[in-house]
């Protein structure tokens, strides 16, 4: 690949940021453009160096090499990829468990490493001040900065952009990233002097797929707002799983429920309606190449639970020592599991990113779309259902891009939403 403006023409740009997170005469900056973060290059800045393109995780990943520079040896588990123990657990602060998306375990986790002096500051993502339905990547250096980033960001975020400013700076640092900006801060890690000095932990959402800003737009349509009104906007907290808070300049407030619910708004999300095209080519659930990953306890022993789980899983040295600290030091409540409990808690997403992985590419590439070079041996595309399955994403994708269908899809009610859920969820059974 020439350039990160050929990726981009390619449709393969993941809107990570790290290609302007590392340009070391930062031509490069990352822009809204139809719902995305893409990159946005100054010629006259620009030299030539390619560091933009060494470091891209959006056309190639070679997940063999990743694996064995980083765990010494390739996953014994496809699903789950490496790692070294698995858990369920949460904050001990009440309420942090409950402000935050499931449990709080990753803000308790970063709260914990700075005070404790592991860190002198963590990559994290907030949204903006001056601008609430834009998210603000940023090097959070308090607990009170660690705390404004928490809970989940339910639009596209180009958190590696930040990645300058620990390029620039001497001290330890962690970075918190969907499976996609990992990546790209291990690629980086190989390319970029002493960074990998810097960033001793690196924290993994674990991830479906993300949701394009015309998501947001689409919520805000239904619900009869305009972005002048919105004072704040907060994707998920208040208890789990969870709802949408949406803060108003009238001082008033709305709570969308996020699933469990005929008004929950997550269903027309998780149907793929405003879901990156790019994120289909994603084979990464768990954030494989993280230190510790983490995610919802999507599990059926703790549907009724209400303050907050997280699935936790360490992959290396260096994260489960974070975690034994937490947990000696009484910071996280964790408990072991079977790694089996983590799968189950991830089985729709995983099945889908996994196991029709190699549908899924056959049928991209089958309508002229350039596809990523992972270094993975593809599943071969023979199942009706899995051709089903990633037909109904590939479909929605598209009708959620067509201005028409577009602008069609916020008239019809949240219950429909989830009723058409139900059709994929149908098709995962089978």
């Amino acid at each position: 690949m020439e350039s990160i403006a050929e990726v981009v023409r390619q449709g393969l740009c993941t809107g990570c940021g790290t290609c302007a997170g590392v340009c070391p005469t930062e031509a490069i900056n990352m822009r809204i453009s139809n719902g995305l973060f893409l990159p946005h290059i100054e010629e006259d800045k620009c030299t030539g160096c390619r560091r933009c393109v060494e470091c891209c995780p959006g056309y190639s990943l070679d997940f063999e090499e990743l694996n064995s520079r980083i765990f010494g040896q390739q996953p014994k588990d496809a699903s789950l990829g490496n790692y070294l123990g698995c858990y369920v657990g949460h904050s001990t602060e009440r309420e942090m468990r409950y402000e935050c998306s499931s449990g709080g375990a990753v803000s308790q986790l970063l709260v914990f490493a700075l005070e404790e002096g592991v860190i002198d500051g963590a990559l994290v993502t907030r949204m903006r001040r001056d601008d609430p339905l834009e998210p603000e990547p940023f090097v959070a250096r308090t607990r009170e900065e660690i705390l404004s980033a928490s809970r989940s960001k339910y639009c596209p975020v180009a958190t590696n952009e930040a990645l300058k400013h620990i390029v620039k700076e001497s001290g330890r640092f962690a970075v918190v990233g969907l499976p996609c900006q990992i990546h790209g801060v291990r690629k980086a890690e190989g390319s970029v002097k002493g960074l990998r000095e810097r960033i001793v932990l690196r924290l993994g959402l674990m991830c479906s797929h993300t949701v394009s800003f015309f998501g947001t737009e689409f919520l805000l349509k239904k619900l009869g707002l305009t972005r002048e009104e919105i004072a704040e906007i907060r994707y998920r907290g208040l208890g789990w799983p969870g709802s949408m808070l949406i803060k108003l300049r009238d001082r008033s407030d709305l709570a969308i429920p996020y699933v469990g619910k005929w008004r929950a708004y997550w269903p027309a999300f998780s149907s793929f309606f405003f879901t990156p095209m790019r994120c289909l080519m994603c084979p990464d659930e768990t954030n494989e190449l993280a230190d510790i990953s983490v995610g919802d306890a999507w599990l059926p022993e703790l549907k009724h639970e209400r303050n907050g789980e997280s699935v936790v899983v360490a992959r290396t040295k260096k994260g489960e020592e974070i975690l034994d600290l937490a947990r000696s030091a009484g910071a996280v409540s964790l408990r072991p599991v079977e790694c089996g409990r983590v799968r189950c808690s991830q089985a729709d997403p995983l099945k889908f990113k996994k196991d029709d992985f190699g549908t899924r590419l056959a049928m991209i590439e089958s309508a002229g779309m350039k596809t990523p070079d992972f270094s993975l041996k593809r599943s071969s595309p023979s199942s009706l259902s899995s051709f089903a399955r990633n037909f109904f994403a590939f479909f929605n994708i598209k009708a959620s891009k067509n201005e028409v269908l577009k602008s069609l899809l916020s008239y019809i009610p949240f219950p429909v939403f989830r009723l058409y859920y139900g059709v994929y969820k149908f098709l995962l059974l089978i």
